[in-house]
Protein backbone atom coordinates (compact mmCIF):
# COMPACT_ATOMS: atom_id res chain seq x y z
CA UNK A 1 0.00 0.00 0.00
CA UNK A 2 1.31 3.29 -0.86
CA UNK A 3 1.92 5.98 1.80
CA UNK A 4 0.45 9.47 1.43
CA UNK A 5 2.61 12.53 0.79
CA UNK A 6 1.37 14.09 4.03
CA UNK A 7 2.73 11.14 6.02
CA UNK A 8 6.27 12.05 5.03
CA UNK A 9 6.33 15.81 5.47
CA UNK A 10 9.81 16.15 3.98
CA UNK A 11 10.91 17.42 0.60
CA UNK A 12 13.53 15.72 -1.54
CA UNK A 13 15.50 18.94 -1.30
CA UNK A 14 16.14 18.20 2.40
CA UNK A 15 17.84 14.95 1.52
CA UNK A 16 19.58 16.19 -1.60
CA UNK A 17 21.05 19.10 0.35
CA UNK A 18 22.99 16.61 2.50
CA UNK A 19 24.66 14.93 -0.47
CA UNK A 20 27.74 16.06 -2.36
CA UNK A 21 27.22 17.46 -5.85
CA UNK A 22 30.49 17.62 -7.76
CA UNK A 23 29.13 19.65 -10.63
CA UNK A 24 26.18 21.97 -11.11
CA UNK A 25 23.02 20.56 -12.72
CA UNK A 26 22.95 20.78 -16.50
CA UNK A 27 19.38 19.80 -17.23
CA UNK A 28 19.08 16.28 -18.56
CA UNK A 29 20.78 14.06 -21.11
CA UNK A 30 19.33 11.69 -23.69
CA UNK A 31 21.14 8.35 -23.38
CA UNK A 32 20.75 4.92 -24.98
CA UNK A 33 18.31 2.89 -22.90
CA UNK A 34 20.71 -0.07 -23.10
CA UNK A 35 23.23 1.89 -21.01
CA UNK A 36 20.74 2.30 -18.14
CA UNK A 37 20.35 -0.51 -15.62
CA UNK A 38 18.10 -0.90 -12.54
CA UNK A 39 19.62 -1.15 -9.09
CA UNK A 40 19.38 -4.28 -6.97
CA UNK A 41 18.97 -1.95 -3.99
CA UNK A 42 15.79 -0.26 -5.19
CA UNK A 43 13.30 -0.35 -2.28
CA UNK A 44 10.50 -0.69 -4.77
CA UNK A 45 10.14 -4.34 -5.80
CA UNK A 46 6.48 -4.58 -6.90
CA UNK A 47 5.48 -3.30 -10.33
CA UNK A 48 1.88 -3.70 -11.46
CA UNK A 49 1.79 -5.07 -15.03
CA UNK A 50 -1.41 -3.28 -16.04
CA UNK A 51 -0.10 0.01 -14.67
CA UNK A 52 3.17 -0.42 -16.58
CA UNK A 53 1.27 -1.05 -19.82
CA UNK A 54 -0.79 2.12 -19.33
CA UNK A 55 2.35 4.14 -18.63
CA UNK A 56 4.04 2.62 -21.68
CA UNK A 57 1.14 3.73 -23.87
CA UNK A 58 1.38 7.25 -22.44
CA UNK A 59 5.14 7.33 -22.96
CA UNK A 60 4.75 6.13 -26.55
CA UNK A 61 2.44 9.10 -27.17
CA UNK A 62 3.93 11.86 -25.04
CA UNK A 63 7.42 10.67 -24.16
CA UNK A 64 8.94 10.59 -20.66
CA UNK A 65 7.93 13.82 -18.95
CA UNK A 66 10.18 13.39 -15.88
CA UNK A 67 13.82 12.33 -16.39
CA UNK A 68 15.20 9.23 -14.68
CA UNK A 69 17.73 9.98 -11.91
CA UNK A 70 20.89 7.90 -12.32
CA UNK A 71 24.40 7.39 -10.99
CA UNK A 72 27.36 7.24 -13.35
CA UNK A 73 29.06 3.84 -13.45
CA UNK A 74 32.19 2.58 -15.24
CA UNK A 75 29.93 1.42 -18.03
CA UNK A 76 26.57 3.13 -18.31
CA UNK A 77 24.29 4.39 -15.57
CA UNK A 78 22.51 2.90 -12.53
CA UNK A 79 18.99 4.05 -11.66
CA UNK A 80 18.48 5.92 -8.39
CA UNK A 81 14.82 6.73 -9.04
CA UNK A 82 12.52 6.17 -11.98
CA UNK A 83 12.72 2.41 -12.53
CA UNK A 84 8.99 2.30 -13.30
CA UNK A 85 9.49 4.87 -16.09
CA UNK A 86 12.48 2.88 -17.33
CA UNK A 87 10.48 -0.37 -17.48
CA UNK A 88 7.60 1.36 -19.26
CA UNK A 89 10.02 2.96 -21.74
CA UNK A 90 11.35 -0.50 -22.62
CA UNK A 91 7.77 -1.72 -23.17
CA UNK A 92 7.21 1.28 -25.44
CA UNK A 93 10.36 0.29 -27.40
CA UNK A 94 12.14 3.59 -26.75
CA UNK A 95 15.81 3.58 -27.75
CA UNK A 96 16.76 6.63 -25.67
CA UNK A 97 15.61 7.97 -22.31
CA UNK A 98 16.15 11.33 -20.55
CA UNK A 99 18.34 11.09 -17.43
CA UNK A 100 19.66 13.39 -14.74
CA UNK A 101 23.08 12.27 -13.53
CA UNK A 102 23.57 12.40 -9.76
CA UNK A 103 27.23 12.57 -8.70
CA UNK A 104 27.19 10.74 -5.37
CA UNK A 105 29.53 8.11 -3.91
CA UNK A 106 28.22 7.82 -0.34
CA UNK A 107 26.25 4.50 -0.19
CA UNK A 108 24.15 5.69 2.77
CA UNK A 109 23.13 8.90 0.98
CA UNK A 110 22.21 6.92 -2.14
CA UNK A 111 20.07 4.52 -0.07
CA UNK A 112 18.30 7.47 1.53
CA UNK A 113 17.72 9.09 -1.86
CA UNK A 114 16.10 5.93 -3.22
CA UNK A 115 13.85 5.46 -0.19
CA UNK A 116 12.73 9.06 0.31
CA UNK A 117 12.14 9.72 -3.39
CA UNK A 118 9.78 6.75 -3.58
CA UNK A 119 8.03 7.77 -0.36
CA UNK A 120 7.51 11.27 -1.73
CA UNK A 121 5.90 9.84 -4.87
CA UNK A 122 3.67 7.48 -2.83
CA UNK A 123 5.11 4.62 -4.88
CA UNK A 124 5.91 2.15 -2.11
CA UNK A 125 3.64 -0.40 -0.48
CA UNK A 126 4.01 -0.93 3.32
CA UNK A 127 6.37 -3.90 2.95
CA UNK A 128 8.68 -2.01 0.58
CA UNK A 129 8.84 0.84 3.09
CA UNK A 130 9.57 -1.61 5.91
CA UNK A 131 12.35 -3.38 3.98
CA UNK A 132 13.80 -0.04 2.87
CA UNK A 133 14.02 1.14 6.48
CA UNK A 134 15.44 -2.22 7.51
CA UNK A 135 18.21 -1.97 4.90
CA UNK A 136 19.26 1.45 6.21
CA UNK A 137 19.68 -0.11 9.65
CA UNK A 138 21.32 -3.36 8.53
CA UNK A 139 23.70 -1.95 5.90
CA UNK A 140 24.60 1.41 7.44
CA UNK A 141 24.33 0.71 11.17
CA UNK A 142 21.68 3.36 11.86
CA UNK A 143 19.46 3.25 14.94
CA UNK A 144 15.69 3.56 14.84
CA UNK A 145 16.03 7.16 15.99
CA UNK A 146 18.55 7.99 13.26
CA UNK A 147 16.41 6.41 10.55
CA UNK A 148 13.35 8.29 11.83
CA UNK A 149 15.26 11.57 11.61
CA UNK A 150 16.48 10.85 8.07
CA UNK A 151 12.98 10.19 6.70
CA UNK A 152 11.22 12.62 9.07
CA UNK A 153 8.98 10.08 10.78
CA UNK A 154 8.28 9.43 14.45
CA UNK A 155 10.46 6.76 15.99
CA UNK A 156 7.33 4.78 16.90
CA UNK A 157 6.19 4.88 13.25
CA UNK A 158 9.55 3.52 12.10
CA UNK A 159 9.46 0.79 14.75
CA UNK A 160 5.91 -0.24 13.81
CA UNK A 161 6.82 -0.37 10.12
CA UNK A 162 9.86 -2.51 10.87
CA UNK A 163 7.65 -4.94 12.80
CA UNK A 164 5.84 -5.72 9.54
CA UNK A 165 8.88 -7.70 8.40
CA UNK A 166 8.03 -10.24 11.12
CA UNK A 167 4.65 -11.08 9.59
CA UNK A 168 4.25 -14.40 7.76
CA UNK A 169 5.14 -14.26 4.08
CA UNK A 170 1.53 -14.94 3.05
CA UNK A 171 0.34 -11.83 4.92
CA UNK A 172 3.22 -9.75 3.55
CA UNK A 173 2.09 -10.75 0.05
CA UNK A 174 -1.41 -9.40 0.79
CA UNK A 175 0.18 -6.10 1.88
CA UNK A 176 2.34 -5.91 -1.25
CA UNK A 177 -0.66 -6.45 -3.51
CA UNK A 178 -2.69 -3.79 -1.69
CA UNK A 179 -5.34 -6.23 -0.45
CA UNK A 180 -4.44 -5.27 3.13
CA UNK A 181 -3.39 -1.88 4.48
CA UNK A 182 -0.88 -0.87 7.13
CA UNK A 183 -3.81 -0.46 9.53
CA UNK A 184 -4.85 -4.07 8.95
CA UNK A 185 -1.27 -5.22 9.47
CA UNK A 186 -0.93 -3.42 12.81
CA UNK A 187 -4.00 -5.23 14.11
CA UNK A 188 -2.77 -8.58 12.81
CA UNK A 189 0.56 -8.09 14.60
CA UNK A 190 -1.37 -8.20 17.87
CA UNK A 191 -2.93 -11.60 17.09
CA UNK A 192 -0.85 -14.19 18.96
CA UNK A 193 -2.36 -17.32 17.42
CA UNK A 194 -0.49 -17.83 14.11
CA UNK A 195 -3.25 -19.89 12.49
CA UNK A 196 -5.95 -17.39 13.46
CA UNK A 197 -3.73 -14.49 12.36
CA UNK A 198 -3.34 -15.96 8.85
CA UNK A 199 -7.01 -16.95 8.58
CA UNK A 200 -8.12 -13.48 9.68
CA UNK A 201 -5.78 -11.82 7.16
CA UNK A 202 -7.10 -13.90 4.28
CA UNK A 203 -10.69 -13.33 5.37
CA UNK A 204 -10.12 -9.56 5.57
CA UNK A 205 -8.68 -9.56 2.04
CA UNK A 206 -11.41 -11.78 0.54
CA UNK A 207 -14.27 -9.81 2.09
CA UNK A 208 -12.54 -6.41 1.74
CA UNK A 209 -13.13 -5.80 5.43
CA UNK A 210 -12.45 -2.43 7.02
CA UNK A 211 -9.86 -2.06 9.77
CA UNK A 212 -12.66 -1.67 12.30
CA UNK A 213 -14.31 -4.89 11.13
CA UNK A 214 -11.02 -6.76 11.45
CA UNK A 215 -10.52 -5.30 14.92
CA UNK A 216 -13.96 -6.50 16.04
CA UNK A 217 -13.37 -10.00 14.67
CA UNK A 218 -9.88 -10.15 16.17
CA UNK A 219 -11.38 -9.50 19.62
CA UNK A 220 -14.02 -12.20 19.14
CA UNK A 221 -11.43 -14.78 18.12
CA UNK A 222 -12.03 -17.84 15.91
CA UNK A 223 -15.34 -18.52 17.68
CA UNK A 224 -16.67 -15.31 16.16
CA UNK A 225 -16.62 -16.97 12.74
CA UNK A 226 -19.00 -19.74 13.76
CA UNK A 227 -22.37 -19.25 12.02
CA UNK A 228 -25.48 -19.21 14.21
CA UNK A 229 -27.37 -22.47 14.49
CA UNK A 230 -30.14 -22.37 11.89
CA UNK A 231 -33.71 -22.83 13.07
CA UNK A 232 -36.21 -24.83 11.03
CA UNK A 233 -38.66 -22.64 9.10
CA UNK A 234 -42.37 -23.37 9.83
CA UNK A 235 -44.13 -25.46 7.13
CA UNK A 236 -46.63 -22.70 6.26
CA UNK A 237 -43.76 -20.26 5.46
CA UNK A 238 -42.02 -22.86 3.31
CA UNK A 239 -45.28 -23.38 1.42
CA UNK A 240 -45.70 -19.63 0.84
CA UNK A 241 -42.09 -19.37 -0.38
CA UNK A 242 -42.69 -22.24 -2.82
CA UNK A 243 -45.85 -20.68 -4.24
CA UNK A 244 -44.19 -17.28 -4.67
CA UNK A 245 -41.18 -18.89 -6.33
CA UNK A 246 -43.50 -20.49 -8.93
CA UNK A 247 -45.31 -17.18 -9.45
CA UNK A 248 -42.27 -14.93 -9.86
CA UNK A 249 -39.77 -17.47 -11.17
CA UNK A 250 -37.20 -16.55 -8.57
CA UNK A 251 -36.10 -17.33 -5.03
CA UNK A 252 -38.34 -15.76 -2.40
CA UNK A 253 -37.55 -15.59 1.32
CA UNK A 254 -40.29 -15.03 3.89
CA UNK A 255 -39.48 -14.18 7.51
CA UNK A 256 -42.02 -13.96 10.30
CA UNK A 257 -41.22 -12.56 13.73
CA UNK A 258 -42.84 -13.46 17.02
CA UNK A 259 -44.65 -10.11 17.21
CA UNK A 260 -46.42 -10.76 13.90
CA UNK A 261 -44.19 -8.54 11.74
CA UNK A 262 -41.89 -9.87 9.02
CA UNK A 263 -40.40 -9.44 5.56
CA UNK A 264 -40.79 -10.89 2.08
CA UNK A 265 -37.61 -10.75 -0.04
CA UNK A 266 -37.61 -11.42 -3.79
CA UNK A 267 -34.28 -12.01 -5.53
CA UNK A 268 -33.58 -10.99 -9.13
CA UNK A 269 -30.41 -11.57 -11.15
CA UNK A 270 -30.67 -8.97 -13.93
CA UNK A 271 -32.51 -5.81 -14.98
CA UNK A 272 -34.74 -7.82 -17.31
CA UNK A 273 -35.57 -10.24 -14.53
CA UNK A 274 -36.39 -7.33 -12.24
CA UNK A 275 -38.68 -5.85 -14.90
CA UNK A 276 -40.56 -9.17 -15.17
CA UNK A 277 -41.03 -9.30 -11.39
CA UNK A 278 -42.39 -5.75 -11.36
CA UNK A 279 -44.70 -6.52 -14.32
CA UNK A 280 -46.22 -9.46 -12.42
CA UNK A 281 -46.76 -7.28 -9.35
CA UNK A 282 -48.25 -4.53 -11.48
CA UNK A 283 -50.70 -6.98 -13.05
CA UNK A 284 -51.94 -8.12 -9.65
CA UNK A 285 -52.29 -4.53 -8.44
CA UNK A 286 -54.44 -3.68 -11.49
CA UNK A 287 -56.60 -6.76 -10.93
CA UNK A 288 -57.09 -5.79 -7.30
CA UNK A 289 -58.10 -2.26 -8.29
CA UNK A 290 -60.63 -3.60 -10.82
CA UNK A 291 -62.23 -5.77 -8.15
CA UNK A 292 -62.52 -2.77 -5.84
CA UNK A 293 -64.19 -0.70 -8.60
Amino acid sequence: MALSDSSLGRSMADVLSKTVRREPPRGYLEVDIGLVVPSSKNPRTYFDDSGLKELAESIATHGILQPIVVLRREVGYEIVSGERRYRAAKLANLTKVPVVIREEDNPQHVAELRLVENLQRSDLNPMEVAHGLQSLIAEHGLTHEEVAARVNKDRSTVTNLLRLTGLPEAIQTLLVSGQLSTGHAKLLLGVADADWQLKLARLAAERQMSVREVERLAKLGPAGLQPPTPTAKPPHLREIEGNLKLLFGTTVSVRERANGTGTVTLHFHSKDHFSRVIAIMDRFVKQANLKQD
